[in-house]
């Protein structure tokens, strides 16, 4: 028997940005109307329409209290590109600082280009002592967006309707000391209509925090036709939109907000507010990201979105604020086994708790774990290859979104069998989660956490994992509710997101290397004929072959190929006849 994929669950959209939030951040904020302290930085922020319909600059202007900053030190920092984003700040040169004495001359130092777009950043270095306050200001330009723009993470700066949002990477050139501060954020949105709103990752409107240089950075702004969920904007969890969704949006935000009530009361953590950005774009330009205290995630203009993965989407983001990671986080610290494993594991495993979803809702969701993870020929490569492919090979971006939460099952369900049913793997998350931040090597605490509870044993079995060994998945890994049976399996593999250009023709975005889309010659941009052979294709049974008709260069061809995985063994799980009230889940 054969097992079709029929899509990619929603918690991987937070793949691409995963590297740039940051982790185990802390923090608090406020909304404030009265004046900044006498100690707060201030950032204001004046979107500008210029008598148009669209915002087509943003006045960006920042005091800091008298820095006392030396001739010779480097004074702001900003990124001219972070993972693929550029920097709204076009010309470096039109950014001036003031004191009591004047304009302060600066010299401006870059990083050499960096080949893959990943980062480079720009500094401004004092050219004389500064007095008293520093005045900063300069000028951001919205990104023209273009049908070969290139998807990647949510942080540029960018427009929607007569709004605009963006992200502190692309948007803030910000002191290089005397962090954590507190930061107020003030919003002049006299040029904008009537009603406009704005908010960011610290809350809407005017607020004041303490925080990181990095929080600055990974927070997300927002203003114009602002609607949200709650319509107050305010609360712990709030999801903020411009342009009206084709789906349930309000409803999977209401869904998510129960969701997270009972997230606080499990993990029992005293947090910041989580709030949720939806942005909305034309065509595909990336799935979401994470930031502080809060998450971005893209949509297409009209496309429908089933509920359920727009609330798994939600749910996986909020449990990322409790969960968190440890490190540098992303696919450069290589943590992800933990931080997408353990917050895929409960993605499924809370909301069933908390008696949001059903017992089928349960097991399709592992099963889908479990059909990804047989059959992505990369699923025996060690965490520390994961980590080096991580931004090159998609589907070692995979491994540990699939490997993840099945290991952490594999080790609730080790837990169960050592206790009688009586312990789960949640205590020895909530030990990680308490001392990892005190920990020299997170890693080896992890492990310690392990052998101190459960032996040597569970140990070795860790360094298996963690080495790409097979996670040997017992039938009854779920429970006494679900029986596991060995079956063929495949997957379905377009090797390419397709999507439409300016004369409405569908186009090949990039080929992943190695896929069977590559194998057959597909390239990028080149446009797909008959479109609907392609959706059809993902509905055909597993192995069934497609034939695209391809037009390169005026050139016209016929290209069939099989859009799916090698068939694989590997185990799903169904129900059973043991009652529900006897699951243990």
């Amino acid at each position: 028997m054969s097992v079709p994929m029929r899509c990619i669950p929603a918690v991987l959209a937070c793949i691409a940005m995963a590297c740039l939030a940051a982790a185990g951040c802390t923090g608090s904020s406020a909304p404030v109307n009265e004046p900044a302290g006498q100690d707060a930085m201030t950032i204001s922020i004046a979107p500008r329409l210029d008598g148009g319909d669209k915002v087509s600059s943003i006045d960006v202007a920042m005091t800091l209290p008298a820095p006392g900053l030396k001739e010779g030190d480097t004074f702001l920092s900003m990124a001219i590109v972070r993972v693929m984003a550029p920097s709204a700040l076009s010309d470096p040169n039109s950014l001036t600082a003031s004191d009591s004495l004047g304009t302060i001359a600066m010299r401006i130092e870059e990083d050499p280009e960096d080949p893959s777009d990943f980062r480079q950043d720009r500094r401004w270095i004092l050219e004389r002592d500064t007095a008293g306050n520093v005045e900063v200001r300069y000028k951001l330009a919205p990104r023209v967006i273009t049908p070969s723009t290139r998807p990647g993470p949510l942080i540029d700066t960018r427009t929607e309707l007569w709004g605009v949002y963006g992200s502190g990477n692309t948007m803030l050139a910000l002191p290089v000391a005397g962090w954590p501060r507190t930061v107020r954020v003030d919003w002049n949105l006299d040029d904008m209509p009537a009603g406009a709103r704005a908010a960011s990752s610290i809350g809407l409107g005017n607020v004041e925090a303490e925080v990181t240089q990095q929080n600055l950075n990974n927070t997300f702004f927002m203003a114009g036709p602002l609607k949200s969920q709650p319509e107050s904007g305010e609360g712990e969890f709030v999801v903020y939109w411009m342009t009206p969704a084709a789906f349930d949006l309000e409803g999977a935000a209401a869904w998510t907000q129960q969701a997270y009530a009972y997230f606080v009361d499990f993990f029992g953590q005293d947090v910041d507010a989580f709030r949720v950005f939806m942005r909305t774009t034309e065509r595909f330009q990336g799935g979401g990201g994470g930031g502080y205290n809060s998450f971005i995630f893209g949509t297409v203009e009209g496309e429908d979105r089933d509920p359920a993965e727009v609330r798994s989407l939600l749910a996986h983001e909020a449990i990322h604020h409790f969960v968190g990671g440890y490190g540098d986080g992303g696919g450069a610290g290589g943590q992800q086994w933990y931080s997408e494993g353990a917050t895929s594991y409960y993605t499924i495993v809370l909301p069933h708790r908390a008696g949001l979803t059903s017992l089928e809702d349960y097991i399709e969701a592992f099963n889908a774990h479990a059909l990804n993870y047989y059959t992505n020929p990369q699923s025996g490569l060690s965490n520390e290859e994961v980590t080096r492919l991580f931004f090159s090979d998609s589907n070692a971006q995979l491994v540990p979104y699939n490997r993840g939460p099945l290991y952490f099952a594999l080790l609730d369900y080790r837990r169960r069998q050592a206790t009688e049913g009586r312990q789960r793997v949640d205590d020895l998350i909530f030990r990680f989660i308490d001392e990892r931040d005190s920990a020299d090597d997170p890693v080896a605490f992890w492990r310690e956490v392990l052998t101190d509870t459960l032996g040597e044993a569970e140990g070795a079995a860790f360094d298996a994992m963690m080495a790409g060994a097979p996670l040997g998945l017992p039938a009854d890994l779920f429970g006494p509710c679900f029986e596991g049976e060995m079956q063929t399996l495949s997957n379905f593999a377009r090797g390419f997101r397709p999507y439409e250009d300016e004369n409405g023709r569908t186009r090949i975005g990039p080929v992943t290397p190695g896929s069977p889309a590559d194998a057959a010659g597909l390239q990028r941009f080149d446009i797909i004929a008959n479109p609907d052979a392609l959706e059809a294709a993902e509905d055909a049974p597993p192995g069934s072959p497609v034939m695209l008709e391809i037009e390169r260069e005026d050139e016209k061809r016929s290209v069939e190929y099989v859009p799916w995985t090698k068939p694989a063994q590997g185990l799903q799980w169904t129900r059973t006849e043991v009652p529900a009230e006897d699951c243990s889940l």
